[in-house]
């Protein structure tokens, strides 16, 4: 990472960070330090390394510092939660706030390129939650979270080389960063600026061939367009330090940088656990959970006799236990689907990809069906798949659910639709 910030003008990438998260005492901070040492430091607390421990305004002028150069911030659990999203936007858009002058004249605003790397025992989203804030995708995608356990029980180190143990390991680089720091980088840049002076196009096009030979070989099929910036902004960090071996720089083989930046990039579509648009998911999961949480209590039971059937507060929907699935099939209402079951992401997005996916079960035009529900006669409703979540069938009752026969009932003439609702089951 330490040799990828100076690359974002020559290929045009953007800005963005990778933050290291996990337990105290797991080498987050020790590899930060490595990091930097790239760079600079060499005093013995931290070095070249700055802290989350600011407001959105000051690390403008940190960030503005570090233009075209790697940023280190330690320790996320320091920052203001009300704080910690903007920042995540702010490094990442490469800009600070526009602001007025006395005389309300605009002031020069801040701008830099910059890659970021963060540590912390918590997550972006972790913090935002503390203000019941949820992170977005944008957030998420411009600062990339990778748990920083490697699974061998050495904490972030995978090869302790020689060393008895993590800590022992952790101390090493340290002391080895407290002495030696800032001529990689130096070295770095001279010969980056002297192959650029050369041939600006084809150094533009060797690394963005390198990034993009990285993206074909481990950017899974599929992927949505954030999966795939973010496997672009691996690639990057791979490109630099196979050019920084290529330099004798590292002491790295050729092709070390390159498994380096692919362990990470798996480890961090592991834990994201999906290839799609991250708040489409997470509109369908809530959209799930919702059903999961309210189904006896916001949806109706549609039931076979008119005087047994009872009213339900806050109805969302209506509900009909399927005897062949052992399970619940559940009809949405419209506005409550837009207002509630999807509340806070995009309805329409997550409908359609609901859609797509078979979660809900549309009608012949449209999405959404009209069908009889029970004593409130025709509505229009989206029919989720049956199954989509599992309950234990009810205990028997004298109470008789509405047979096939009646909820297949044609609808009235004049009706909207005449879809029958058996479709929805097969």
């Amino acid at each position: 990472m330490a040799f990828a910030a100076p690359l974002i003008r020559i290929t045009g990438e953007e800005s963005g960070g990778f933050h290291f998260r996990g337990g105290s005492r797991t080498g987050k901070t020790t590899a930060s330090r490595v990091a930097g040492s790239v760079w600079g430091g060499g005093d013995g607390a931290l070095g070249y390394l700055k802290t989350w421990r600011a407001t959105s305004n000051g690390l403008e002028g940190v960030a503005e510092q570090h233009c075209d150069a790697l940023l280190c911030l330690d320790e996320m659990g320091q920052v203001d939660a009300r704080e910690a999203g903007e920042i995540a936007y702010m490094l990442a858009n490469s800009g600070g706030k526009q602001r007025a002058g006395r005389d309300g004249s605009a002031r020069r605003s801040k701008h830099w390129r910059v890659m970021f790397l963060s540590t912390g025992e918590v997550s972006l989203a972790d913090k935002m939650i503390e203000i019941g804030k949820k992170a977005r995708a944008g957030q998420k995608v411009r600062l990339v979270d990778i748990p920083a356990d490697a699974g061998g029980g050495l904490g972030i180190f995978e090869n302790l080389h020689g060393c008895g143990s993590a800590r022992e390991f952790a101390e090493q680089l340290k002391a080895a960063t407290l002495e030696c720091y800032g001529a990689p980088i130096r070295e770095y840049l001279a010969n980056l600026v002297l192959a650029y002076q050369d041939d600006p196009v084809g150094m533009t096009a060797d690394f963005r061939g390198l990034r993009d030979d990285f993206i074909r070989d481990h950017l899974p099929a599929d992927a949505s367009g954030q999966v795939i910036s973010v496997c672009g902004r691996f690639g990057l960090v791979a490109a630099a330090g196979e050019f920084a071996t290529g330099l004798g720089l590292t002491g790295w083989p050729v092709g070390e940088a390159m498994r380096a930046a692919a362990t990470c990039f798996t480890a961090w579509l592991d834990q994201r656990g999906t290839l799609g648009d991250h708040d489409i998911e997470a509109g369908i999961q809530q959209v799930i959970a919702y059903v999961e949480v309210h189904g006896g209590s916001r949806f109706e039971e549609l039931l076979a006799g008119a005087e047994w059937e009872s009213t339900v507060s806050n109805r969302v929907g209506f509900r009909r236990f399927d005897p062949q699935l052992s399970g619940w099939n559940y009809y949405v209402l419209p506005n409550a689907f837009k207002s509630e079951l999807a509340k806070g992401f995009s309805f329409t997005e997550v409908m359609t990809a609901m859609v797509k996916r078979g979660l809900i079960m549309p009608g012949r035009d449209k999405n959404s069906q009209v069908l009889r529900m029970g004593r409130h006669g025709t509505m229009r409703v989206y029919v989720l798949k049956p199954g989509i979540i599992n309950a234990p069938e009810p205990k028997p009752s004298t109470r008789s659910n509405w047979t096939d026969r009646e909820m297949n009932e044609p609808l009235p003439s004049g009706e909207e639709a005449r879809e029958p609702v058996n479709q929805i089951f097969h």
